[in-house]
């Protein structure tokens, strides 16, 4: 009996790794993985492999080689032709051909019974001649070679890509006018930064550690930039203090003691709008900030009789650096990279975001586009990795014994903030007022009549309602398919397991469009998708390009949206699934319930609401931007964004001021719809926490 209990109990063990091993590599599991790499590679995709296309653009040329003919080759910027009688021209000069052959100047010619054959060493870029890997062509009989492969019957052009090194990048830092917008970036950013910051803390200092009134009214009112494009606090600057505007003519000469010139178009108007569009992000970081204090600080700091001003000196400042921090990047970023305000503005003001745009659309110079977005992209990188290291270490200095700190009643301190805070929120609403106001004059500064003739869009640029619908529909897309993506991506990344090499270049490749300036996308996804074939960067295999049929399409506009909003959300959906206690994947496992049984019953129903915020995040996101998508609009795919800054553009600001007023007031009508329709599901959400 002893052996016959030990051979039963030996089994079982025997056999509990295979058990193992088929539990852990099931359908399930695979299923898992599957979906994980599926995330990975939609990542590498729409970012990485659109990213490396920018770094090869700025450091190769695109080599036009044209075959007119049997006797006319034009390659690299050289033509080389034969007149008739055998007359060889290299350059539009003569050239002497001894048995069959001439060379001059990196190009090398045989003109025989053979046809004429060309070999290209050097090409013509910005003047100069620069050295390049051999490009050939060759024509005889009607028939056409390039690099040696014959062209098809109605072939008669290719375009060659070569290296060319950092001959882009010599030429933009040998050039002040391009460099000198890099400067004022800096300069902008900085001065921006400094404004923002302090006047983010003042207002969250108020609305957290005072008992001020109004605290929800001023809340709402800090919010509000973000739902207009950031060409409206440019164009409500220039009604304001503009060359005809109310404070600079003192109201028109009603109250001329007011009047002030404040030399709006330059570094002055870009900074204050600036300022606004960097204001909401900033004001709710250091929100968080202030009220994760630990109250035990202050009354330990009372009980030693400590000062108000030096408690605040030795707590409070100490106690927020992370979140300072984290607000001083972000605003960097925003305003180094913005491009709307920049253009309305700025004047003759140069800012590295407007070049893109010079470069690309006035110029169509594609190589040094390249060249200035990755000089855009490089402070911007720098930034984002700094601001990572300092949110790692904001949560590592999180105490779980921290006890939350309530304000207590200071009159002084309740009504000078209050005012403080009421002037910020006034200036705030007040760009809102004054676009809104303008948008409905019928001739400023001559015909104050209000009216809707602005509304109309009649005998202006960009677009109109067609524009606006466009992009009603194009943001309901992207929020329709960028909730669920972020949201699903988010719940394997975060919530399964196994895999976490896998995972951890998910969650890399998620948190990486927030470097990404939207200009730098944009430009990256035109040499991306609009290639008809795709090539491993810096390798020079080429195969047929599967994304190309997308580009000029209302797709390519969802997925720059999509990719330019990513990692927001992605971190909202990681939010919220990490307040979900790990035992329901625990049990559902124990219990054989496969993983997408538990998440359709469980996570999404209690996450919903965070579906929902991440699905109006897309939408009002998709209405406001312009940068991201300036690039890769038709005429058939026109946004209300970019209708703004061809109305702006032509000098239509009544219209272009109008459309911004349609967006804002569209997107406030979104957010209170979504608070109505989240109401519910709030509750029901949190029915479950109730005991």
């Amino acid at each position: 009996m002893p052996s016959d209990m030990q051979s039963d109990s030996s089994g079982p063990r025997a056999r509990a790794p295979r058990k193992t091993l088929r539990h852990l590599f099931g359908p399930e599991q695979w299923t898992q993985r599957a979906l994980i790499f599926l995330v990975c590679f939609w990542m590498l995709a729409a970012v990485v492999l659109p990213l490396l296309q920018v770094v090869e653009r700025a450091v190769n040329a695109d080599v036009s080689v044209a075959v007119f003919g049997d006797d006319d080759i034009r390659a690299a910027g050289h033509r080389i032709w034969v007149k008739p009688g055998g007359v060889l021209y290299i350059d539009d000069e003569p050239a002497d051909l001894k048995n069959g052959r001439a060379r001059r100047r990196g190009v090398s010619v045989s003109y025989n019974d053979d046809g004429l054959s060309v070999e290209v060493r050097e090409m013509i870029y910005g003047g100069d001649l620069l050295a390049i890997k051999p490009v050939t062509a060759r024509a005889k009989h009607e028939a056409y070679w390039i690099n040696g492969k014959k062209l098809g019957p109605d072939e008669w052009q290719k375009t060659v890509r070569r290296s060319i090194g950092l001959k882009n990048f010599r030429a933009y830092f040998s050039n002040r006018a391009l460099y000198v917008s890099l400067a004022n970036s800096i300069k902008i950013a900085l001065g921006t930064t400094f404004i923002t910051v302090l006047l983010a803390f003042v207002y969250a200092y108020g609305l957290t550690r005072t008992l001020m009134p109004l605290k929800s009214f001023y809340r709402v009112v800090a919010m509000l930039p973000l739902f207009a494009p950031t060409m409206l606090y440019g164009l409500s600057l220039v009604y304001l203090f503009g060359n005809k505007g109310v404070i600079t003519t003192g109201f028109f000469g009603q109250l001329p003691w007011l009047a002030a010139d404040i030399s709006l178009y330059g570094p002055v108007g870009i900074v204050i709008s600036e300022v606004i569009f960097t204001f909401p992000p900033a004001m709710m970081i250091l929100m968080v900030a202030l009220s994760n204090m630990d109250a035990r600080l202050y009354d330990a700091a009372a009980s030693l009789g400590s000062t108000p001003l030096r408690t605040f000196r030795n707590v409070t400042l100490p106690g927020v650096r992370y979140g300072l921090m984290s607000a001083v990047f972000v605003c960097f970023t925003l305003s180094f990279t913005d491009f709307g305000a920049p253009k309305v503005v700025g004047g003759n003001y140069s800012v590295l975001a407007v070049d893109i745009y010079k470069q690309v659309i006035g110029q169509q110079n594609f190589g040094m586009g390249a060249t200035v977005s990755i000089i855009l992209l490089l402070p911007t990188f720098v930034s984002f990795l700094a601001d990572r290291i300092i949110q790692r270490r904001q949560v590592s200095a999180m105490s779980a014994c921290s006890e939350p700190l309530a304000p207590k009643r200071n009159r002084a301190a309740d009504l000078g903030l209050f005012a403080a805070c009421g002037l910020i929120a006034a200036f705030l609403l007040s760009m809102l007022f004054m676009a809104g106001y303008a948008s409905l004059v019928k001739m400023w500064p001559y015909d104050f009549t209000l009216g809707f003739w602005h509304y109309k869009f009649a005998d202006v640029g960009g677009g109109g309602y067609s524009a606006f619908w466009n992009s009603v529909r194009v943001s309901i897309i992207t929020a329709c398919v960028g909730a669920p993506l972020t949201f699903i991506s988010a719940y394997l990344i975060d919530k399964t397991k196994g895999m976490p090499q896998l995972r951890a270049a998910g969650y890399f490749l998620s948190i990486l469009p927030l470097a990404l300036p939207g200009l730098v996308i944009g430009i990256a996804y035109i040499f991306f998708f609009n290639r008809p074939t795709m090539n491993i960067p810096f390798t020079g295999i080429e195969f047929p390009n599967v994304f190309n049929p997308l580009y000029g399409t209302a797709a390519i506009l969802v997925i720059c949206n999509v990719v330019h909003f990513y990692t927001v959300n992605f971190l909202t959906a990681t939010t919220a699934l990490r307040q979900l206690d790990k035992e329901f994947e625990n049990v559902s496992e124990s219990m054989a319930v496969p993983f997408w049984i538990t998440f359709w019953r469980v996570t999404l129903p209690v996450c919903l609401p965070a579906v929902l915020e991440i699905a109006m995040y897309y939408f009002v996101s998709a209405m406001a931007t312009v940068s991201a998508v300036i690039f890769l609009y038709t005429p058939e795919t026109r946004l209300a964004s970019v209708a703004i800054v061809n109305m702006d553009d032509a000098g239509d600001t009544t219209a272009a001021a109008a459309m911004c007023m349609l967006i804002v007031f569209l997107n406030i009508g979104v957010r209170i719809l979504f608070e109505i329709v989240s109401f519910g599901f709030r509750r029901r959400a949190s029915a479950w926490r109730t005991p």
